[in-house]
């Protein structure tokens, strides 16, 4: 697979650009490229890095952290 064909199927689980870029250490910016075949040439790191997240997504092993939304006790957005 080449680094989009990674990008893209990731992304097809639910996982944003700036989850992607968290769990890699791979600016967002960079995603972005990749994922629009901007960039041909990826670093072997950063492929590494996309196979290992795409292994642990295929494998259901990755798990989306917990929302950053925050409710008060009443149910209210905070």
């Amino acid at each position: 697979m080449e680094a989009k064909d990674y990008v893209t199927a990731i992304r097809a689980a639910g996982l944003t650009q700036a989850q992607i870029a968290d769990e890699t250490g791979i600016p967002q910016p960079t995603i972005s490229k990749i994922e629009r075949g901007a960039v041909s040439d990826v670093m072997s790191r950063n492929y590494r890095a996309l196979q290992a997240l795409h292994g642990r997504v295929v494998a259901g092993t990755f798990t989306q952290p917990a929302s950053t939304v925050h409710h008060n006790e009443q149910g209210t957005l905070l």
